[in-house]
């Protein structure tokens, strides 16, 4: 027999249009003119080059799928709304992108003119790049936060976010070079297009852009979320954070010195994005522990009916949720596991909604109406489970 529960609505912040805040009529502007600029670049050749256009934009489009995954996974205990997920990855694609390349280009006639355009051409990547691009795009964090501040609960969400700013700059900045590429190459619109897309999906594509602003939103969402913490600290680790995403953003940019063979260049250049990996899974693990902590720290009033402490454990990691289930089902079946994955959803929709509540400062928080129905919820789960238990 299937367990009939309450439809609560996490999500309940609302959309992101917010019409009486400024910041949101700014970002709307940034966006109109990053959509104008890049419809500039592209208007121009569209039509000689559509086909292999369109085959990067496929290839592209695989690469943000498997980042929305990843992501998704990424975001242990509270699912962003699709509508503020869509709008970071707008920001970077279009504004971000748009004003990047202005900034650029520009930065690159300066270094030119202080050294030789050799130079510029060597050393301008490593240098312009990082400090035009990593400020744009976690400017876009920065939006954000001004038009939905609700969003942004823990440290967390800022790397989610920035992330997402990140995969829309890395999306469409690949489609721009494949673009130049197509035009430029003598031979062939598609070898040109082709050329640049798989290298830089294949080679740059697991330590790029999201990486960098995924780093520098998680020091935006610290300042913002841990007020309990002295100012001094807050703003050290968010210029830290934000420091570090140059940093990351240079090392890849750097050049490597001329005149390698592929046997060193090859290596060289998969150490700097592993280094750059590795960086930012070190501040994930982190976030991932402070997430954690609040979980716990949110639940630890409630009575064992609710929650138990075994439950406080296996909640710590999706593979530590996943072995419960397991455990569950090769107990006492496949239907048992089903409905301990619903009572760990359940569990997590409580402790968002109890943060909440705390938020808003309610003292009452217990006895909201969505309160009450999640732990209806879990009472009736824990209930059939005990029947299931109880059959074998």
């Amino acid at each position: 027999m299937s367990l009939q529960t309450e439809r609560v609505v996490i999500e309940s912040q609302g959309a992101f249009i917010r019409l009486r805040r400024p910041a949101y009529w700014l970002y709307v502007a940034c966006l109109v003119i990053g959509l104008i600029s890049l419809g500039r670049v592209l208007s121009p050749d569209y039509s000689d080059i559509a086909g292999a256009l369109w085959a990067s934009i496929g290839i592209n489009a695989v690469l943000a799928v498997v980042f929305l995954f990843i992501l998704s996974r990424l975001d242990l205990f509270e699912r962003e709304p699709v509508t503020v997920r869509a709008a970071a990855m707008c920001w970077g694609g279009l504004a971000a992108v748009s004003f990047s390349a202005i900034a650029n280009d520009a930065s690159l006639v300066v270094l030119a003119d202080i050294a030789d355009p050799e130079w510029a051409r060597t050393w301008g990547p490593a240098i312009a790049g990082p400090l035009n691009e990593e400020w744009l795009k976690t400017l876009g964090v920065v939006m954000l936060v001004l038009i939905v501040r609700e969003h942004f609960d823990r440290s967390i969400d800022g790397l989610i976010y920035g992330a997402l700013v990140g995969l829309g700059f890395q999306v469409v900045e690949n489609l721009t070079y494949a673009i130049n590429f197509a035009v430029i190459n003598p031979n062939s619109d598609w070898s040109g297009s082709m050329s640049v897309t798989v290298t830089r999906v294949l080679v740059a594509g697991p330590w790029s852009h999201p990486l960098y602003t995924g780093t520098a939103g998680l020091g935006i969402a610290y300042f913002i979320t841990q007020l309990r913490r002295p100012l001094r600290k807050r703003v050290g680790v968010a210029v830290g954070l934000f420091a570090l995403a140059i940093a990351m953003h240079g090392l890849w940019n750097l050049p490597l010195p001329p005149g390698l063979g592929s046997w060193l260049t090859v290596p060289l250049t998969y150490g700097k994005g592993l280094i750059i990996l590795v960086l930012f899974l070190v501040l994930y693990r982190l976030a991932a522990r402070a997430e954690w902590r609040w979980f716990v720290t949110t639940m630890s009033d409630q009575p064992d009916r609710i929650v138990t402490t075994e439950d406080l454990t296996t909640m710590r990691s999706l593979r530590s949720r996943r072995r419960a289930r397991n455990r569950v089902a090769g107990a006492w079946g496949k239907r048992a596991g089903q409905l301990h994955g619903r009572l760990q959803r359940e569990l997590v929709n409580l402790a968002t909604l109890l943060a909440r509540e705390q938020r808003r400062g309610e003292a009452s928080g217990e006895d909201a109406p969505d309160v009450a129905a999640v732990k209806r919820n879990i009472a009736a789960i824990r209930g059939q489970l005990a029947e299931i238990r109880a059959e074998e």
